[in-house]
């Protein structure tokens, strides 16, 4: 019987973590958060993210970044760029809730991309909880 080559390496759910002091991640933005993780190659494959994809579609230039409104139009979705990386954000349509981040369900990091059609299609893959195999939570930015 032949024995069956088997790859043991797992997702690329994430490409890298970067320590805090190595972003330009404002002090407000979640305060507690000691890095950010970068968004790897198959969690964006996942959400729509390789080579050949159509462009994300409905997005809006704004000042700070771009938008879109969410599935349920409850929220509108956000990225904007922060140093060489994206963040990924949502606000609710009611001003008096927060806005909230996307974050790793198992530490506090907020999930960023190095692109922003990756941050737009992270965002909406995640719209409006994520769906796997994103392991996270939209979290409250400050």
């Amino acid at each position: 019987m032949k024995k069956l080559a088997l790859n043991n390496t797992g997702p690329a759910l994430f490409e890298c973590d970067i320590d805090r002091i190595l972003t330009e991640m404002p002090d407000y933005y979640l305060p507690a958060a000691p890095g950010v993780l970068v968004a790897g190659a198959d969690m964006l494959y996942a959400a729509g993210d390789f080579p050949g994809a159509p462009p994300p579609a409905g997005w809006a230039r704004r000042a700070s970044g771009w938008m879109k409104p969410s599935r349920d139009n409850s929220r509108t979705l956000w990225v904007q760029p922060c140093g060489r990386y994206w963040i990924i954000e949502r606000s609710p349509v009611d001003v008096s809730a927060h806005d909230e981040t996307l974050v790793f369900a198992f530490v506090l990091l907020p999930i960023w991309t190095r692109t922003m059609a990756s941050a737009m299609r992270l965002a909406e893959h995640c719209d409006p909880i994520p769906q796997s195999p994103v392991a996270g939570y939209w979290a409250r930015v400050g």
